[in-house]
């Protein structure tokens, strides 16, 4: 596997693109992403989205219409999808298949490649994190020494809190590296033990 990345428009939004045998995976094109996914994609298998805010979605139906291929997007933000509640002049675009939150895993497997999808609201609803071949994609839940905040509309600082806690005795025996909506990569281990800075003052 290959991952290239790229940060795009004012926020900085990280779009990933995941090159495997099978094809590639897309993970949250933000503003002004379409282009440089065109130009790197073949035989794109998917669209996996973190959580529902513009700057992670805005490419969403440019690439749509381009690719056809189906969109994976938290269940609980599916409102931001298809509407532009937060008035940024976002393109709507539906989603194809919906994945249930409830605060627990849920398993993908999209040609022979094992997605996981961890509920983590709080930052918004469906806040999750992906995690594919040992890599977890963590968009606005966790950052490098930070997380994502809670005094959105939408958000929810007492599910921040819980998610923290539940991310802070995530099992693993390997220290995976985390790839953040924004910023530098860092790693699970790292921030589990940052996590707890955090459930301390919330």
């Amino acid at each position: 596997m290959r991952l290239l990345t790229r940060a795009f428009g004012a926020p900085q939004t990280n779009c990933y693109l995941l090159q495997t045998p099978q094809g590639e995976l897309i993970i949250d094109p933000g503003i002004g992403a379409t282009q440089w996914v065109l130009q790197n994609t073949q035989n794109p298998l998917a669209i996996l989205v973190t959580h529902g805010h513009y700057d992670h979605i805005w490419s969403l139906a440019e690439l749509k219409a381009s690719l056809g291929v189906a969109i994976y997007c938290p269940k609980d933000d599916l409102f931001m999808l298809e509407s532009d509640c937060f008035d940024t002049g976002l393109t709507p675009c539906v989603p194809d298949v919906l994945i249930e939150g409830d605060k627990t895993e849920k398993t993908i497997n999209l040609s022979g490649i094992t997605i996981r999808y961890h509920h983590f609201p709080g930052h918004t609803p469906g806040c999750s994190i992906i995690e594919i071949d040992g890599m977890i994609f963590s968009g606005d839940f966790v950052f490098y020494r930070s997380i994502g905040r809670y005094d959105f509309p939408y958000s929810n600082p007492k599910d921040m809190k819980d998610s923290l806690i539940r991310f802070s005795h995530l099992a693993s025996e390997v220290n995976k590296v985390i790839y953040p909506g924004h910023g530098q990569e860092t790693s699970l281990f790292s921030e589990q033990k940052n996590a707890n800075f955090w459930i301390h003052r919330l």
